[in-house]
């Protein structure tokens, strides 16, 4: 990757044969707990939540850790205390990465016009790469890889499926998306999108599903949002009922958290399709993997 500072911002920062290389770090790490432990140690990692946070702040922490670095943590309101070119100029004078959680992405954009350090999105109302990357390593661990894969995406048109959209098509999965009318993908977002062929909108969820090896949803109102009418949503519930109508032992999969009785039903989390704490554990991984690749690129085989 040469020594050009790197970010993860919308998720099109990397190409085809980086994210393979990310995936296959992440593995390598994930089978063998102690490789590359200790391989940042000294350096200081920041980790910024604007948004409350379950696992991103215990995935990050524990990958942290793991590598030897430390953490440095704050919760902030950046438009509140101080501008986000302030914020980074400060912080990278201590730090060697920041890991940012908040509501606007121009925030990131702005903090990317004046960095030094690689700044990774740890969610916000756009785009949730590093729950892509996870997403990724759990289906390359189930499928063994990613050929003749479709994946569907049902619900609202959040800051998950934009990820997904732009992260899962450069490695040439399928995937197809269904959300009420009213709340599909942005425009701007599948502008960004290089591999549009790969994308395919329906209206009806159990056409969408079909012969997909992986179903998807969330919630139907992501965190920051105004309380939505659900009634919207009524008709895109993932349950057992729609998950027959997708390949044969297709997987169910939420970034969570989630809402039982509403985007998904009740029991559907704890079936045996159900992938979701494998794709919470792989947030870890991934991260690590991640943290490595931005800033050991030069002294870790990837």
């Amino acid at each position: 990757m040469g020594s050009e500072i790197k970010h993860l911002i919308k998720g099109d920062e990397f190409n085809q044969e980086e994210i393979h290389s990310l995936l296959t770090l992440a593995m390598a790490m994930k089978k063998d707990k102690n490789l590359h432990a200790k391989a940042l140690a000294g350096q200081h990692i920041a980790l910024i939540f604007e948004k409350p946070s379950l696992r991103t702040r215990f995935s990050f922490g524990a990958a942290i850790n793991h590598l030897g670095a430390h953490v440095i943590e704050s919760v902030s309101q950046t438009r509140k205390s101080e501008s986000p070119k302030d914020m980074i100029r400060v912080i990278q004078g201590y730090c060697s990465a920041m890991m940012i959680r908040t509501f606007d992405n121009c925030v990131l954009e702005e903090m990317k016009s004046y960095a030094r350090i690689p700044i990774i999105n740890g969610l916000t109302d756009l785009f949730h790469p590093c729950q892509s990357l996870a997403d990724l390593m759990t289906l390359k661990e189930v499928y063994g890889g990613f050929k003749n894969l479709n994946i569907a995406y049902i619900g609202d048109g959040n800051n998950v499926l934009h990820s997904l959209m732009i992260i899962a098509t450069k490695v040439g999965i399928n995937v197809h998306y269904c959300c009420p009318k009213s709340h599909g993908p942005k425009k701007e977002v599948l502008a960004l999108v290089e591999n549009k062929h790969l994308l395919k909108e329906f209206t009806q969820p159990a056409a969408a599903v079909k012969n997909c090896q992986a179903v998807y949803t969330d919630v139907w109102t992501s965190m920051g949002f105004a309380t939505r009418d659900e009634n919207i949503f009524k008709d895109f519930q993932v349950n057992e009922d729609l998950m027959a109508y997708a390949s044969e032992n297709a997987v169910f999969m939420h970034c969570m958290p989630m809402e039982r009785g509403k985007e998904v039903s009740v029991d559907l989390p704890d079936a045996l399709c159900s992938v979701i704490f494998q794709q919470s554990e792989n947030r870890m991984h991934v991260q690590k993997a991640l943290l490595l690749t931005l800033l050991a690129h030069d002294r870790v085989n990837i």
